[in-house]
Parts: structure tokens; sequence; C-alpha cells
């Protein structure tokens, strides 16, 4: 249902004309299933990633036996994913637009799609710490490897074409280390000036 709001305010018409009128109007529903590929690589803060789980630089055990890592350096490693992922959405589609006489033309479209998707790398990799020509194991750091993400996205399209969205989730990453946000707004997404005039030739 579309809800038209009249936005004439004279006196003349406000008695005989209600403010709100209702336009019956169909929204198209769309069900998707989604299925891809995961791959990325970064550099890691393991002096966070061990205070998140209560270690100390003590357990970055010295493969060859040596002495112990000292607590007082900042310490980096890298990190990549290879993994899957499973979920699936719903789009709602509704475009109307309404004329009336004597008053301006209410519209009203959107694309709405939500998604949810289940994250699965079983291969992440976390390269051992080498300082001063010694090997350090970072066996003791946990990694996870199932994550999520949930996001929202809209679409308009009409004098301004724009969108917006927003995800959270959890990344298949270092145990404690794997929660992101983001927050997007998009100019312009897609656009038309609805004039489908189709010029007639005759003989």
């Amino acid at each position: 249902m579309f809800l038209f709001k009249n936005s004439y305010k004279g006196n003349k018409w406000a008695a005989r004309v209600p403010l709100n009128a209702e336009i019956p109007c169909k929204v198209r529903q769309i069900y998707g299933a989604r299925l891809g590929g995961i791959f990325w690589d970064s550099s890691t803060d393991i002096n966070r990633a061990l205070d998140t789980q209560g270690l100390t630089h003590a357990d970055l055990t010295s493969i060859e036996g040596g002495a112990p890592l000292p607590n007082n350096i900042d310490v980096f490693s890298n990190i990549s994913s290879k993994g899957l992922y499973v979920g699936g959405s719903m789009t709602w589609i509704r475009n109307v637009a309404v004329s009336f006489d004597k008053f301006e033309t209410g519209v009203d479209d959107l694309i709405l799609t939500t998604y949810l998707d289940i994250l699965i790398s079983p291969w992440i990799s976390l390269d051992d710490v080498v300082y001063q020509g010694e090997v350090y194991s970072i066996d003791a750091i946990k990694t996870n490897k199932i994550g999520f993400r949930a996001g929202i996205e809209g679409r308009f399209n009409r004098t301004l074409s724009w969108s917006y969205g927003g995800e959270i989730g959890y990344r298949p990453s270092i145990d404690g280390r794997g929660f992101f946000a983001l927050l997007k707004i998009s100019f312009p997404v897609y656009s038309t000036n609805l004039d489908y005039k189709v010029e007639a030739f005759g003989k």
C-alpha cells in the first residue's frame, strides 16, 4: 500500500481534499541463495592477539629452543585465509508513481535487500615470528574458522539516485579479533529519466 500525503495547504481545498490517500500497489519479493569464495591476506598485531587471548610473549616458544621472546617489543605477523560462504537473501521491490490533478506527483520507490551468510575458512595461515634470526612458533595463538555476516542495502531511483547499506559480522581469523562493521552511501546507483517515448516514422 502506497500512502500519498497531500502537500497543498491552501484554505480553499483544506476542507474538501484529504491530506492522505492510500493507493494499492504491489510489492515484489525475491528470495535468493548466496554461495561464493573468500580469499584475503593481511598483517596483524600479535601483541593485541596475545592480550585478547590472555597470553604473553613467553607463549611464543622458540623452535630452536633458545631464549624466550622479549616482552618489550611490538610483534607483527602475516595472516591469510581461504574459504567459502553460503547464505540467503530477501529483496523487496516497490516502484509506484501517481499523478494527481492540481497536486504534485506522489512517488515511492525502493529496492530493499537483506542477507545473511555463514563464513567458513578451513585454511587459515599465520606466519611464525622471526626475531634476531631466531624463529618463534605462533601455534599458541588460536584461530577461529567459522564466522558470519549480515547486511542490508536500500536503493532509490528517482530525481536523485542513491543507495545506503550496512553490514556487521565476524570474520574467520584470530580468535577474538574478527569483528567488523561497515556503513556506506553511494551516488549514483542507477538512473533513468523515466522518458519511454519512442519516435514513430510513417510513410
